[in-house]
C-alpha cells in the first residue's frame, strides 16, 4: 500500500507522517483511507488526518499517545491556523475524521482505546445551512464574467462555470466526469456523473451549457491537433492537457466571482446552493430539486431551500423601520 493510492499526484509526495509514527501505524493509516469506497471521501479524510499529523509534529505529540485533552487543544490550534473561528459543522467533521482514524487503530489493536472520542465537539444545527446562495443577478454576472475571461483556458472557464451554475452538480462530479459521459437521451444532451457513494446519475445539460462545452472541446481538439471525437479522458483538463484538480477549480470559481464584482467569497458549493435556490424560485418542486442534486433525504434539500432567502426574510428591517 502506498501513499499514491490515496493522494493526487500533483499535490506531491506521500502523507507527511510525524517522526514517531512508523511502520505498522503508517500501513494502517493507508488501509484506513483505502477502506472508504469513494475517492472523494478518501481525499477528504486524508486532508483531515494530515492536519492532525501537522499538529502532532508541531507540538511534539506522539499520535499513539493522544488523549482527550490533546483533541481539545487541537480545536484551538485549528482556529489559530486560519485566524478566525471555524464553523461548527467543519470543526465537528475534522474531529470526527481523526476519531475515525483512532477507531480503526483500536480495532486493529495498534492502540488500546480511542481517547479522542471524549473530545467535545460543537453542536451542529441540523435545520439550517451556513452557505448563502447567490442572487439570480449575481449568478447572471458570474456567468458573464466567465464569458469575459481571458487566456488559453477562457472557453474551459465559460463551460465549467456553466456546468456548476446551470446544473448544480458537485465540483467533484464535474471535474471527474469523462468525455464518454456526454451523451444524448430523448432528444436532449446529457451528462453522466458519479455522485456520493459511487452512484451514477444522468443529468440533463441545458442547451446553453452544451453549447459552451462544445466550443471548449472543439478548441481543445484544435490545439491538440486531433479530431473532437478522438479526444479521451476527462472533460475538464488543464491548458496542457493535465488533470484539473479540485483546488484549481475552487480558485477558478473565486477568481471569476471577484471579476463579477461579487464581494462575498464564492465557492463551488455556493453555486450548488445557488442552483437550488433559483430552481425553487422558478417553480421547480423540492422533490425534483432533490432528485437532481442526488440527495438521499428531502430534509437535506430543504436546508438548501430554507436558507436561500433567509436574509431577505429576516424581520429586523421591519422592526427598525417601525421604530425609526
Amino acid at each position: 500500500m502506498t501513499a499514491e493510492l490515496v493522494r493526487e499526484p500533483s499535490e506531491g509526495g506521500g502523507i507527511a507522517f510525524p517522526p514517531t509514527l512508523l511502520g505498522y501505524a503508517q500501513n494502517l493509516t493507508m488501509a484506513w483511507l483505502l477502506s472508504y469506497d469513494s475517492p472523494n471521501t478518501r481525499d477528504a479524510y486524508r486532508r483531515e488526518i494530515e492536519r492532525w499529523f501537522a499538529f502532532c509534529t508541531e507540538t511534539g505529540l506522539d499520535p499513539l499517545q493522544a488523549r482527550k485533552a490533546h483533541g481539545d487543544v487541537y480545536k484551538r490550534w485549528l482556529e489559530l491556523q486560519v485566524g478566525k473561528p471555524i464553523p461548527a459543522k467543519t470543526m465537528a467533521r475534522r474531529i470526527s475524521a481523526v476519531s475515525s482514524w483512532y477507531d480503526y487503530l483500536a480495532y486493529e489493536d495498534a492502540i488500546e482505546v480511542n481517547h479522542l472520542k471524549g473530545t467535545r465537539r460543537p453542536k451542529v444545527q441540523r435545520n439550517r445551512s451556513e452557505t448563502t446562495a447567490l442572487t439570480r443577478d449575481e449568478a447572471h454576472h458570474l456567468v458573464a464574467a466567465a464569458d469575459a475571461d481571458f487566456g488559453p483556458a477562457k472557453l474551459r472557464t465559460a463551460a465549467f462555470i456553466r456546468v456548476l451554475v446551470h446544473t448544480g452538480v458537485r465540483v467533484e462530479e464535474a471535474i471527474a466526469a469523462e468525455l464518454d459521459a456526454l451523451g444524448w437521451a430523448r432528444g436532449v444532451r446529457t451528462l453522466r456523473i458519479v455522485g456520493k457513494g459511487d452512484k451514477p446519475k444522468i443529468r440533463r445539460l441545458p442547451v446553453e451549457t452544451a453549447y459552451a462545452l462544445d466550443r471548449y472541446l472543439e478548441d481543445r481538439a484544435r490545439r491538440a491537433g486531433v479530431e473532437v471525437a478522438d479526444q479521451s479522458g476527462r472533460i475538464f483538463v488543464t491548458d496542457t492537457g493535465g488533470r484539473f484538480y479540485r483546488s484549481s477549480a475552487s480558485k477558478l470559481v473565486e477568481r471569476i466571482a471577484r471579476q463579477a464584482g461579487i464581494v462575498a467569497k464564492v465557492t463551488p458549493h455556493v453555486l450548488r446552493h445557488t442552483w437550488a435556490s433559483i430552481a425553487k424560485d422558478l417553480g421547480a418542486s423540492p422533490n425534483d430539486i432533490k432528485e437532481a442534486l442526488g440527495h438521499e433525504d428531502l430534509n437535506t434539500t430543504m436546508l438548501y431551500l430554507h436558507t436561500a432567502n433567509q436574509l431577505e426574510r429576516d424581520p429586523s428591517q421591519l422592526v427598525a423601520s417601525a421604530l425609526e
